[in-house]
């Protein structure tokens, strides 16, 4: 609203691969990884709602989208550009891992597929904190308006408190300090 910046993520995990014989990207040879976890409260209708955000693959890094929910965010959005080698193998599988890993909404937008350009998967998505696809794109542009009813966070994370069940006495999940 007004213009008003709330918030800024830069990528932290870059995408560094080589897959023989189907797509070599070294977004390191050109890119550096950001080093914060973002949320920002974003005014809605009726109060606000907590975001998180991150890039493309961040969105493989379970740990990134924790301390997002950790830190308070009901909703996780990942703007992304899978491409047609990852994409069908991987898209929607973490999209709803991360879903149920953290009780959040995800909301991952995609570039609809070019046939000159970067192969773009598309499949812009909206999982609910369960990890149920509300609404799915294909690979064509087009637009996804979804009722995102950000009270069922809560009641996921009461219907399976796995965010008090964490066994800290075994295993232990910290922030790494700031250099």
């Amino acid at each position: 609203k007004d213009g008003v910046v709330l918030g800024k993520h830069r990528k932290v995990h870059l995408f560094d691969i080589d897959i023989p014989g189907k797509m070599t990207f070294k977004e390191s040879e050109t890119l550096t990884g950001g080093s914060d976890v973002t949320t920002a409260d974003v005014p809605v209708p009726g109060g606000m709602v907590r975001l998180g955000v991150g890039i493309c693959y961040d969105l493989r890094f379970a740990e990134l989208s924790l301390l997002m929910r950790n830190r308070g965010a009901q909703i996780l959005c990942f703007p992304a550009a899978f491409n047609t080698t990852t994409g069908p193998l991987h898209w929607e599988l973490v999209i709803r891992a991360r879903a149920i890993d953290t009780q959040c909404f995800m909301c991952c937008c995609s570039p609809s597929r070019n046939p000159e350009g970067y192969p773009a998967y598309g499949h812009s998505i909206v999982v609910d904190p369960r990890g149920k696809v509300l609404a799915e794109a294909g690979h064509e542009p087009t637009t996804l308006l979804v009722d995102v009813p950000v009270a069922e966070v809560t009641e996921a994370r009461q219907q399976i408190p796995i965010g008090f069940q964490r066994r800290y006495d075994v295993y232990r999940f910290e922030e790494a300090s700031k250099l």
